[in-house]
């Protein structure tokens, strides 16, 4: 399934620390990994998601809320994930490759409560 690609290349768009980010380097198992997001951003209620020119040709999986126009500009594009919900913009015809798959993931957490909900869900 998805797009022929020999080579992965995840574009992690997050504000992480890095202990966070050698944890999504041991969750990638081997799969290379380029983060681009600004931790200056983080405690930010709305993140920045850029993907460097340079890593467009290249990627295959993005983990955040790019442009969707950006997405047209990734041709081996397989995996776009999300922080957000609200992805409308993301499956408008020509945002996405044939075949991609595009996963949300967000957590809320109650301020008075500390309880946490976590929500997902796949779109192809």
């Amino acid at each position: 399934m998805g797009i022929e690609n020999n080579r992965k290349l995840i574009v992690n768009c997050l504000p992480l620390t890095p202990s966070e980010q050698a944890q999504f380097m041991r969750a990638a198992k081997g799969v290379p990994q380029e983060f681009v997001g600004d931790p200056a951003q983080r405690g930010n209620m709305a993140w920045t998601a850029i993907i460097p020119e340079e890593l467009k040709a290249q990627v295959t999986a993005i983990i955040g809320n790019v442009d969707p126009g950006t997405c047209r500009q990734c041709p081996k594009l397989e995996w776009l994930q999300t922080w957000s919900a609200g992805v409308d913009k993301y499956q408008r015809p020509g945002i996405l490759q044939s075949g991609s798959m595009l996963r949300v993931e967000f957590t809320l957490i109650g301020r008075r409560t500390g309880m946490q909900a976590r929500r997902g869900s796949a779109v192809r």
